[in-house]
């Protein structure tokens, strides 16, 4: 299989109440979403098309449209474009965190708790 690692296509950001939410869509199958990690847990919403995810470098599932998978703080994730037309939401929580945005922390020797 011939994967491609980009950058998604930022679609739309809102902050309402300390809850953050960014969509975003991947236009072609086979892209890879890379891993990144986050200080606090969160979920991303599949709105269109299919994913496959790993946490820590574990396949931990196949998600198809309407489908909400769950990251728990501090494990590694990322995000294969299974479909064509992939669209995503993250859905963060910040009350209490005293962050204004989500933190990307650096991968490196984290566990999903």
């Amino acid at each position: 299989m011939n994967l491609q690692k980009i950058t998604p296509n930022y679609v739309e950001f809102a902050e309402v109440d300390d809850i953050w939410v960014r969509a975003y869509t991947v236009d072609k199958a086979n892209s890879v979403i890379v891993q990144h990690v986050h200080a606090h847990d969160h979920i991303t919403l599949v709105s269109s098309g299919s994913i496959r995810v790993w946490q820590n470098d574990v396949v931990t599932g196949e998600h198809h449209a309407p489908a909400v998978v769950t990251i728990p703080a501090g494990c590694r994730h990322k995000f294969l474009a299974l479909t064509d037309n992939v669209v995503l939401c993250c859905l963060h929580n910040l009350r209490g965190t005293g962050l204004e945005s989500p933190q990307v922390l650096l991968v490196g020797d984290t566990s999903c708790q």
